[in-house]
């Protein structure tokens, strides 16, 4: 089993990129904000944390930044009903604690910010975390500091824009100035100051 990979980064896709490691290049399939940390490194060498999936159907490999990552990657899962990719498109979305929050709240509207996630399957995953509260509890205030959660609140508003058809440096940029004029901005305000062109 492959548990990770150091080499060097020769592609890079909104949900995947390839690795060259000893002459051989390895596709990964990553999640959002891993694209965005990755973007600057093309040609460099990276590190990954890697959940190797082998099934009837085939293999793949999934990259992580931490093995905190790949480890929620693993749980969310091996919830009831959700596969391998909707566990890698919820962590486009959403950290351990966001989750927890929403699971709290009963958010089924939250978790359909999620592209394809609606009606009974946004239903189901919210059920599934709920039922398990307490395995996402282990992973809550663990290594999380102000800066993190800052940048995951701009990861989750740049994606949501390209989801919304903007390219990727435009709505990079857009984040970026709507976070510099208030940086304590969430998600959810940066994308509606950007659609309605408010400051």
């Amino acid at each position: 089993m492959i548990a990770s990979l150091r080499g060097t980064l020769l592609q890079l896709e909104i949900d995947h990129l390839v690795i060259e490691v000893s002459g051989v290049g390895y596709e990964v399939m990553i999640p959002f904000p891993l694209h965005l940390e990755c973007k600057d490194k093309l040609s460099s060498e990276i590190f990954l944390h890697i959940y190797h999936s082998i099934t009837d159907r085939g293999q793949r490999l999934f990259g992580f930044s931490t093995r905190k990552d790949r480890e929620l990657f693993e749980l969310i899962k091996s919830l009831h009903g959700i596969g391998e990719l909707t566990a890698l498109k919820i962590l486009s979305f959403f950290h351990a604690d966001d989750l927890y929050q929403i699971a709290k709240a009963d958010d089924k509207k939250t978790l359909e910010k999620i592209p394809k996630v609606k009606g009974k399957t946004s239903e189901k995953i919210l059920f599934e975390i709920k039922q398990n509260l307490k395995k996402f509890e282990i992973f809550l205030n663990e290594g999380q500091t102000e800066t993190n959660l800052a940048n995951r609140e701009t990861d989750l508003a740049t994606l949501a824009l390209i989801q919304l058809g903007f390219d990727e440096k435009t709505a990079a940029k857009q984040v970026a100035d709507a976070k510099k004029s208030n940086p304590t901005l969430s998600a959810s305000d940066v994308v509606k100051q950007v659609i309605t062109g408010t400051r």
